[in-house]
């Protein structure tokens, strides 16, 4: 796998150059005799195992509710990005599948128009990496930083460890060492958990757009009816592609996306209880307001890419009969009949063969989390 995958590729070389920092491709390799191998199980054993194990060994052990509900959140969150993440590694060859598929698909755009949307979509990937590169780097820093510049000692996140840090300097700066590395890997792998879906999903509407336009302009370019007929055989062929690398993608994507709508859901419910019950200051209001709208976000673009990618699919039915099939020969006619009737069929979309992908599942998951929010409520006002 380390000698397929390309960190300069033209669309996932951020997402391999961390898979490869957080030890995912030597993971997969398994090669047993390298050092970075172990060195990938070191890290992956110290963040993915063990800090959702250590937060949750403190879970509503605080006095306060407002306390036990934060860990909670964070706990639920660490214990998401770390299954996240496992299941994503075991996928990494159907990612390089994908990549190739993409790359023949591409090779396909073969007039100005379609290499200027391809470039389009290029730009649109690059503007959508670099803003979650940012968003996740401001997210390292606010939860790194300010325990760091309190008078009192204190932890990032109120987990578990081994040693009284509380009244050691070595081991508080071991347990503050481990929380921030720990941070940067799970920040990091929320990263590539988060950004994979909607960009093969707008590479998907890419590829689909580009293929509408080459079936539209069949039989408008005075070519005789033979090249006419290969090029409807060419444009079959690229639909039986993008069908493929819808599959592929779904195979990757659909349990991670289950459990990171099921646990978004649980997460904004329990940050909105907190935020309209329990929380008094400005800080702890601020803190839960940027919560809600992070988790919001991360399943909000995926479900919006979800519905193009169904649009796109359905607009190739109206895209056959946009070429002049009326003056083709009757062998094109029956073709495009047989062709027109199969992209009538649309891939399926559910995360998880349970949930759909698209915006209806977005406003879904926001009454999900009001109903959990009001069935908290309810229990801490029988208590």
């Amino acid at each position: 796998m380390s000698t397929i995958f390309n960190k300069n590729s033209v669309y996932f070389g951020v997402l391999w150059s961390s898979y490869y920092a957080l030890g995912g491709v030597d993971l997969y390799d398994g090669n047993y005799g390298s050092i970075r191998y172990w060195a990938a199980v070191l890290l992956n054993v110290l963040v993915t195992l063990c800090l959702p194990l250590m937060l949750f060994m403190t879970m509503f052990s605080f006095d306060l509710p407002l306390e036990n509900l934060m860990n909670f959140n964070i706990t639920l969150t660490s214990a998401c990005a770390s299954v996240k993440f496992v299941v994503y590694v075991t996928q990494l060859k159907k990612i390089v599948e994908i990549e190739q598929r993409v790359a023949q698909l591409d090779r396909r755009a073969d007039t100005d128009e379609q290499r200027s949307y391809k470039a389009q979509m290029a730009r649109k990937l690059v503007i959508m990496s670099t803003v979650y590169k940012y968003i996740y780097c401001c997210a390292i820093v606010t939860t790194c930083a300010p325990p760091l510049f309190q008078k009192e000692r204190s932890l990032p996140f109120p987990a578990w460890f081994p040693t009284d840090w509380t009244t050691s300097l070595t081991s508080y700066i071991i347990a503050v060492s481990h929380q921030i590395l720990a941070i940067v890997v799970q920040v990091l792998q929320n990263f590539v958990d988060d950004l994979f879906p909607p960009m093969i999903f707008l590479i998907i509407v890419g590829q689909c757009e580009m293929l509408i336009q080459r079936l539209s302009s069949i039989g408008y370019d005075h070519c005789d009816q033979c090249a006419n007929e290969r090029k409807l055989i060419e444009c079959i062929r690229d639909h039986q592609k993008i069908i493929r690398l819808h599959e592929l993608t779904m195979d990757v994507i659909s349990y991670p996306l289950l459990v990171q709508f099921v646990v978004i859901s649980i997460d904004v419910g329990t940050a909105l209880c907190a935020l309209l019950f329990y929380a008094d200051n400005m800080n702890d209001k601020i803190y839960f307001i940027s919560f809600i709208f992070a988790m919001t976000m991360q399943i909000l673009p995926i479900c919006y890419l979800g519905t193009m990618v169904e649009y796109s699919f359905g607009y190739l039915h109206f895209a056959v009969y946009s070429s002049n099939w009326v003056d083709q020969s009757i062998s094109y006619r029956k073709s495009v009949l047989i062709f027109a009737e199969r992209t009538q069929r649309l891939p399926k979309q559910i995360a998880g063969n349970f949930i759909p992908i698209a915006l209806t599942t977005f406003l879904a998951n926001c009454k999900a989390a009001y109903s959990f929010c009001t069935l908290l409520a309810d229990t801490g006002e029988k208590k």
